[in-house]
């Protein structure tokens, strides 16, 4: 997965209302670097649904590693 630019700034923003804090997102950043990705995939996918109204499916959280790949997966979601 890769290519959603556009989507970037949705997933930037979701993580950090997921973790209280701003944070800086570039595509290949790993999602693993803000903690264990299982226990804030599901988190994520909330706030990426509540801000966006898409919804990311169990397959594709398990097999993101990098924002880009959860900014790509929305920008097919749409």
């Amino acid at each position: 997965m890769s290519n959603g630019a556009g989507m970037i700034d949705e997933v930037t923003a979701a993580m950090t209302r997921v973790l209280g804090h701003s944070v800086t997102l570039r595509e290949d950043t790993p999602l693993d670097s803000f903690g264990p990705w299982p226990a804030l995939a599901v988190l994520l996918a909330h706030a990426l649904h509540q801000a966006t109204g898409l919804v990311l499916s169990d397959e594709v959280l398990t097999q993101a590693q990098t924002a880009g790949d959860l900014a790509a997966a929305l920008e097919s979601a749409q």
